[in-house]
C-alpha cells in the first residue's frame, strides 16, 4: 500500500532487529536465566476438581534427597491475586477449585528431585461436588464453588446473593427495546455455544525469583512487568522500590502471559530457602492449567422489519469462567459503544445487553487474542444470516443495510470493505454443489494505555531508545527502531535499542488491547520532540543564531545555515550529558476511529463424511500507515490462521473438568497444509495511532470463525450454531440434530 507521506524508513519490508538474536539462540527466555546456587521449584496440583483439603504431609518428599523446601498454604500469608477481583490465591489452603489447582510446591536441587518430591507430598481430599456447565452452575442447587465470594476485594456487590457462581456481570442498554419489538414484521432468535481453547503459545510460564539481596529479583514470563511489580508488592507486604523485574524475550502469549503465575510460589521458595529458585511450566501444565478462552453460550433476539432493517436487539451472554476470575477479561470485554458487541458492526436503534461471567470446576480462564470478541462475532454474524434467510434476503445486501453511512450519506468504510472482501471470494459468482460462502464483519477500538521512553542522543551522533515495551514476539521492538530512525532522520543501525526493566523506567506499556505500536510510538514521539527541544540552545550555539529549527537529520539556522546531527552531537555533546537525556511518560487518548475487519470465506463440503475444505479467504481491513510490511502483513495472516484454528481446529477437550487434550500432540493446531491462500486487501484510511497508523494486532482474528462457519451452513443449506465445526457437527447439522457440544 503507497503511503501518504514519502517516509524514508517506516513502510518498507524490513526484517526483525531482534530476529538475529532469536535465530542464532543469544535472545534471553525467562528459562535461560540461571543465578549461582539456583534451585528448581515444582508444583503439586489437584488431582479432583472439587475438593477439601483435609491434610498435607510433606514428610516423605523432604526426604528425597535434594529436596531443599516444601511449602504449603499454612507457610505464609497466602493472600488473593487478581486483577478485578481478587480470588485466586498463590496456594489452595482449605479448597480446591480444579483438576491442576496448586496445593504445594518443591524446591530442589535440579529438576528430577524435584519432581519426585512433589510425586511425594501426600494430600488427603474430601470429595465436594462439583459443577462445569455453566448454566447449570448458574441453578439454585448448584454447589456453591466460592462459598466466601463475597469477602472478595473487587467482588461486584451489585450482583444479587441468589445468583448462585456468578462472578461479574454487565448490562448495557440504548434505545427504546420495546418499541423496536413492537415494530418488527419478524423477531428472530437463536442461541450459539463456543469451546475452550488454548492460546498455544510455544514458550511455557517460567520464572526465575532471587530474595539474595535486599530486595526482590524477578525474570518472569510476563509482559506486564510494572503492573506484575504492583500486585507482588501486595502479595509481599514489601514497597514496590524492593522490587525489580528484569526485561526478559517472551515467546508469544496472545493475551495470556499477564498474571503472575509462578511467581509468588517462587519468591517465598527463596525466602524459606535464601537462594534463588527457577519454575518452568511443562507444556501440559501451560495446557491444563493456564488461563485459555473462555467458552461461551449466547443467545440472541432480534427485531426485524421486512425490508431488513434490524430494529432491536436482546442478547444474553454467558461466559464459563472457570475455577478463578482473577485473570479473565470483563464480561463483554471489548465493547463497542452502545449497542456493545452484541450488535456487532451494525446500526442498531434499540438493544440490550446482559453479560454473565460464571464460576465453575474447570480450569480458570483468562484473555485471548481480542478477549470476548471471537465468541460473540460468531454469534452475531451467524444470527445474521438466519435473518437474511428467514427474510429471503441476499446475506450480503442485509448487512450493507444495516451499517452506519458515512458523515456525507454514503458508503462506511466497513461497507467498502465488506464489500472487498466479498468479491475477493466471488460472492456473486456461479457454486459448484456443495460449495458455500460466508461473511464477517468486526470493529475494535485502538488501544490506549501509559508508555514511558528514555531517549539519549550520544556524543556519535547515535540514538539509544530505552523502552519499557516487551518483546512478545510481534515485532514491536523493531517498530520502534524505524519510527526513532524516521524521526530522526539517521540510519537504522544508528539506533540503538534497549529494553529497560522496573528499574530503568516508571512505567512500562502493557502488550494486548491493540495498544503496542500506539502508546510506544506516541510516548517515542513526545519524547523525540521534547528532546530537541532541549538541544535547540545548544544548537543555535553551534549555528551562532538566536535560534535554530530541526530539519531531518540535524538543525538549520535562519540564514540557511545547517549543522548535521552527527556534527552537533561531536561538538556540543559530552557522555551522559544530562540536557541530552529525556525520560517521558504519557497517557495515550482513546481515538474515536476503529480498526475494522471483514472477512470472506469459501468453503466445500462433502455431504457424506462431513469434511470441510477451505477454498478462499478474502481478509479485508482498514490500515492507516504500515510502519513495517513484513510485521503487519504477518500480524494478519497470523491472526486469520488463529481464527481458523478457533473455528475448526483447536479445541481443548475436557471430560468431567479433566483436560484431555494435554500437550500439544493432542491439542491440534493449524498447519500450512490447512490455511488456503489468503488474500490480503487493505482499505487506506488515516488512523490515529503514530504517524497516522491503524491498529493491526487483534481484529483480523474476530471475523475468521463467523465467515467460515456462515460459509459452512452456506454449503450443507443448515445452521451452524456451535464452535468448533467439525466433521461430525456437520453431519449433526445435516441431520437437523445440531446438539451443542
Amino acid at each position: 500500500m503507497a503511503q501518504a507521506v514519502d517516509y524514508v524508513f517506516l513502510g518498507k519490508a524490513i526484517p526483525r532487529i531482534e530476529g538475529p538474536d532469536k535465530l542464532s539462540g543469544r535472545a534471553t527466555y525467562s528459562a535461560d536465566v540461571s543465578l549461582p546456587g539456583m534451585l528448581w521449584g515444582k508444583t503439586v496440583r489437584s488431582p479432583l476438581p472439587h475438593a477439601r483439603v483435609v491434610a498435607i504431609d510433606t514428610s516423605r518428599a523432604l526426604r528425597v534427597p535434594g529436596v531443599r523446601a516444601v511449602l504449603t498454604a499454612a507457610d505464609f500469608s497466602n493472600k488473593r491475586t487478581g486483577r478485578r477481583i481478587k480470588d485466586h490465591p498463590v496456594l489452595s489452603g482449605d479448597r480446591v477449585r480444579f483438576i491442576g489447582d496448586k496445593v504445594a510446591v518443591v524446591a530442589a536441587e535440579d529438576q528430577d528431585a524435584a519432581q519426585e518430591g512433589a510425586l511425594l507430598v501426600d494430600v488427603t481430599y474430601e470429595d465436594l461436588p462439583a459443577v462445569f456447565d455453566p448454566i447449570e452452575a448458574m441453578a439454585s442447587d448448584a454447589p456453591i464453588i466460592h462459598p466466601d465470594i463475597r469477602s472478595y476485594t473487587g467482588f461486584p456487590e451489585y450482583i444479587p446473593a441468589e445468583w448462585r457462581n456468578v462472578c461479574a456481570y454487565q448490562l448495557i442498554e440504548h434505545g427504546d427495546l420495546a418499541a423496536g419489538f413492537a415494530q418488527a414484521d419478524l423477531v428472530v432468535e437463536n442461541t450459539f455455544s463456543t469451546h475452550l481453547s488454548h492460546q498455544a503459545y510455544l514458550e511455557p510460564h517460567a520464572c526465575v525469583v532471587s530474595t539474595a539481596g535486599a530486595g526482590v529479583e524477578v525474570w518472569a514470563s510476563n509482559k506486564t512487568r510494572f503492573s506484575l511489580r504492583q500486585e507482588l508488592a501486595f502479595l509481599f507486604d514489601r514497597p514496590e522500590s524492593e522490587i525489580v523485574i528484569h526485561p526478559t524475550n517472551i515467546g508469544g502469549d496472545f493475551g495470556s502471559k499477564g498474571a503472575p503465575a509462578d511467581v509468588p510460589a517462587a519468591y517465598f521458595l527463596s525466602r524459606m530457602t535464601g537462594r534463588p529458585v527457577k519454575m518452568v511450566l511443562t507444556s501440559s501444565e501451560d495446557l491444563t492449567g493456564m488461563a485459555p478462552r473462555s467458552p461461551s453460550v449466547i443467545t440472541l433476539r432480534s427485531a426485524v422489519a421486512s425490508d431488513g432493517r434490524i430494529l432491536a436487539r436482546e442478547a444474553r451472554v454467558i461466559y464459563n469462567s472457570g475455577a478463578y476470575g482473577g485473570y479473565r477479561p470483563s464480561v463483554l470485554d471489548g465493547l463497542l459503544p452502545g449497542a456493545g458487541v452484541s450488535s456487532g458492526a451494525y446500526l442498531i436503534p434499540a438493544s440490550r445487553a446482559e453479560g454473565y461471567m460464571v464460576y465453575t470446576n474447570q480450569v480458570p480462564c483468562g484473555y485471548m487474542r481480542s478477549p470476548g470478541q471471537p465468541q460473540m462475532i460468531f454469534a452475531v454474524e451467524a444470527h445474521t444470516d438466519l435473518i437474511a434467510r428467514e427474510l429471503g434476503m441476499d446475506r450480503l445486501d442485509l448487512r450493507l443495510r444495516n451499517l452506519a453511512r458515512s458523515a456525507d450519506g454514503g458508503e462506511s468504510s466497513v461497507a467498502r470493505l465488506l464489500r472487498a472482501a466479498a468479491d475477493g471470494v466471488g460472492w456473486a459468482t456461479p457454486k459448484a454443489p456443495h460449495v458455500g460462502r460466508g461473511l464477517g464483519i468486526a470493529q475494535r477500538n485502538i488501544g490506549v494505555g501509559t508508555g514511558s521512553t528514555d531517549l539519549t542522543l550520544n556524543p556519535d551522533g547515535k540514538i539509544t531508545v530505552v523502552t519499557a515495551a516487551p518483546d512478545n514476539g510481534t515485532g514491536t521492538i523493531t517498530a520502534i527502531v524505524q519510527m526513532a530512525a524516521e524521526l530522526w532522520g539517521v540510519p537504522l543501525d544508528r539506533v540503538t535499542l534497549v529494553q529497560g526493566g522496573t528499574d530503568a523506567l516508571p512505567i512500562d506499556v502493557e502488550a494486548g488491547a491493540s495498544r503496542m505500536t500506539n502508546v510506544a510510538g506516541k510516548t517515542l514521539i513526545a519524547a523525540s520532540d521534547k528532546l530537541k527541544e532541549q538541544l535547540v540552545p545548544l544548537a543555535a550555539k553551534m549555528l551562532r543564531s538566536d535560534t535554530a529549527e530541526w530539519a531531518q537529520g540535524g538543525w538549520k539556522g535562519p540564514d540557511g545555515s545547517f549543522v548535521s546531527l552527527e556534527d552537533f552531537a561531536a561538538e556540543m555533546l559530552q557522555p551522559g550529558d544530562p540536557r541530552a537525556r529525556v525520560q517521558l511518560t504519557l497517557e495515550v487518548r482513546r481515538a474515536p476511529e476503529k480498526d475494522c475487519s471483514a472477512q470472506a470465506a469459501e468453503v466445500q463440503v462433502d455431504p457424506e463424511t462431513g469434511e470441510i475444505t477451505i477454498l478462499r479467504l478474502a481478509a479485508a481491513q482498514s490500515v492507516g500507515t504500515i510502519i513495517n510490511e513484513i510485521g503487519h502483513q504477518g500480524q494478519i495472516e497470523g491472526a486469520v490462521t488463529q481464527g481458523l484454528g478457533f473455528a475448526m481446529i483447536e479445541e481443548l477437550k475436557t471430560e468431567d473438568g479433566r483436560v484431555t487434550t494435554p500437550h500439544l500432540g493432542d491439542y491440534k493446531l493449524p498447519t500450512t497444509r490447512d490455511i488456503p491462500e489468503l488474500l490480503t486487501i487493505n482499505l487506506p484510511v488515516k488512523g490515529p495511532g503514530p504517524f497516522d497508523a491503524m491498529a493491526i494486532g487483534e481484529t483480523p482474528v474476530v471475523p475468521t470463525a463467523a465467515a467460515i462457519a456462515n460459509a459452512v451452513a452456506d454449503a450443507i443449506g443448515a445452521p451452524m450454531m456451535h464452535l468448533p465445526l467439525t466433521a461430525e457437527s456437520v453431519l449433526a447439522a445435516l441431520e437437523g440434530r445440531n446438539p451443542s457440544p
